[in-house]
């Protein structure tokens, strides 16, 4: 229908009221001089006066007035056949919209017509005027992407990015994370039918002034009629990250603190051992070689204290080349015989013949091996035995689709099991925390396996435990193969 001018719209406002999809125009100003009866009847009001006045924009959300509402050449119309509008308090309904834009006498006029559709497609069309008002003033980001593009944003999400829900909307939603994260994000939000299950990444987000913020990013995919949306809650870590480095640097110069007066005991214990051999009784020999087993514990906590203070800094570079995991095996072993001798363990090895080279730091993975097999040997009963295995994953397993693992790259498993009390299926899941302990009053001070998961992960590599309780533990972890690195 050709409109020339407005006063012809109004003449023709019989006919307007007439028709069934709802109708309205507004000023320059986007203030609503006419509504017909269908577009109140549409939105739940008895009348159209409750109309007039208002700005057409908020008859949308935000989201929708901003997809409206872009710049288009002049007497273009602008359709959204998928969108909603906000009917009676706030009740969200489903509609398709069309709005055109038309200049007469240097004058703007805006008509807009809408028709409700049967079937939503968008997770705020599934929303009632209580659920999004609780998503829009919840404390955590929420955004929701649909093919690509972001179609929701909350106030929060708003704040923390800098963005306004207009320009967020235009934005390639893998703009917002450093670069380190996109990789990773770009393919969750190209390919949302493959996000089954949600998922929980820790990102740093880019505002619009330039600043870096640490966030935890949730995304749990939403199944539509036609295709998957992703439902994406942010929450600012920054401040919780500050004081965690606070505490590590804390920890780190009271470590190294200890670490000078440590080492003039225990070379005092030493010449004490040295130069009383004969003359103590057995009783305060005893008491001796207590004193230096307890020195030489103090040193390890100190020792892993330091390192996860380290690692945790990023302060750890690999040297990576490559290993023969049997002989860094063999290695450990034998440092540890002198416990393993001291409860008479059995050691079971089932490896094969000829397990290829991993691409690893020798050192780092030695001390792998040392944290597991030590904590092996501590709760494996007297006479009892340690089962260590290795094999070549097949290229289809899980495990190697774990956002960390390197894709394309062959990785070997290695599992250690023992045949101790078992770990509770709830503390499975925080074992690898620092200073996370099953028995608080047990040996350690629980960085063993935290520095195991953090060299494993800097390897791209992954760690995992699986426990029966009264029969065994069994800690796995998975390292790249040298050769896919060739």
């Amino acid at each position: 229908m050709e409109i020339s001018t407005f006063e012809a719209i109004i003449t023709g406002q019989e006919f307007l009221n007439e028709l069934q999809e709802g109708i309205w125009v507004a000023d320059e100003h986007g203030s609503i001089v006419f509504a017909n009866p269908s577009l109140a009847r549409l939105l739940g009001y008895d009348n159209t006066k409750v109309l007039v006045g208002k700005a057409w924009r908020e008859m949308f959300p935000s989201t929708e007035a901003a997809r409206l509402g872009k710049s288009k050449p002049q007497g273009d119309m602008r359709i959204v056949s998928d969108s909603v509008i906000l009917g009676c308090n706030n009740q969200v309904i489903p509609a398709s919209v069309a709005v055109v834009r038309k200049t007469v006498n240097s004058t703007t006029w805006y008509l807009g017509s809408v028709i409700p559709t049967s079937k939503p497609s968008r997770p705020s069309d599934l929303m009632d005027s209580t659920s999004r008002q609780v998503m829009d003033y919840a404390v955590d980001g929420i955004c929701a992407i649909e093919k690509g593009r972001i179609i929701y944003v909350n106030h929060r999400f708003e704040e923390l990015t800098g963005y306004t829900v207009k320009q967020l909307s235009c934005m390639n939603p893998e703009k917002l994370v450093a670069p380190r994260n996109r990789r990773t994000i770009t393919q969750v939000i190209t390919q949302p039918q493959t996000v089954l299950l949600p998922i929980h990444h820790e990102v740093r987000i880019i505002t619009k002034d330039g600043h870096k913020l640490d966030c935890e990013l949730r995304i749990v995919p939403t199944e539509t009629n036609t295709h998957t949306v992703l439902l994406c809650f942010l929450r600012d870590i920054s401040q919780l990250r500050r004081a965690q480095r606070a505490q590590t640097d804390f920890i780190a110069t009271v470590s190294h603190e200890l670490r000078t007066p440590l080492a003039a005991i225990k070379e005092a214990m030493s010449l004490l051992s040295e130069t009383t051999t004969g003359v103590l009784e057995d009783r305060q020999c005893r008491y001796l070689a207590i004193a230096r087993e307890e020195i030489n514990r103090l040193n390890r906590m100190i020792t892993n204290l330091i390192e996860a203070s380290r690692m945790e800094s990023g302060k750890v570079t690999l040297r990576l080349e490559p290993v023969n995991l049997e002989e860094v095996l063999s290695k450990s072993l034998e440092s540890l015989s002198l416990f393993i001798n001291k409860k008479n363990l059995k050691v079971n090895k089932q490896l094969p013949a000829k397990l290829p080279l991993v691409l690893a730091d020798r050192d780092r993975l030695l001390q792998v091996f040392n944290n597991l097999l030590d904590n092996a040997i501590k709760y494996t009963p007297t006479d009892s035995s340690i089962s260590i295995s290795a094999r070549v994953i097949n290229p289809d397993a899980p495990v190697l689709s774990e956002n960390n693992v390197l894709p394309g790259t062959g990785y070997i498993q290695v599992n250690i099991s023992d045949t101790g009390p078992g770990i509770p299926a709830e503390f499975l899941d925080r074992i690898f925390g620092k200073f996370e302990r099953v028995d608080p009053h047990g040996p350690g001070i629980g960085l063993g396996l935290a520095i195991v998961q953090s060299i494993i992960q800097m390897h791209h590599g992954k760690v995992w435990a699986h426990s029966t309780l009264g029969e065994e533990t069994s800690f796995s972890f998975i390292l790249p193969l040298k050769e896919s690195h060739e």
